[in-house]
């Protein structure tokens, strides 16, 4: 397995907090690093919001490597207007 680098873009990024680059992902946190936001237009989970940066590095790395998410988890498409 490989180990990836997780990059530190900006202490204080779009949502107050730091962000970060990770294999093409973007990831932005709000003030405190607690609730952060994937963006990464290739991943099913694009936009959302989950908890600490950890929880969306392993996302990345489960569907970058495998090609899916985690089992207790599926993606619903967002509604639109």
């Amino acid at each position: 397995m490989a180990f990836h680098m997780l990059e530190e873009t900006d202490v204080a990024g779009p949502l107050g907090g730091p962000s970060y680059s990770y294999r093409g992902a973007v990831i932005d946190c709000q003030k405190g690093g607690y609730i952060c936001r994937l963006t990464m237009p290739a991943h099913p989970l694009h936009g959302h919001s989950f908890g600490v940066v950890g929880t969306i590095t392993s996302l990345v790395d489960l569907w970058l490597d495998e090609g899916r998410l985690p089992r207790y988890m599926r993606a619903v498409p967002k509604a639109t207007p």
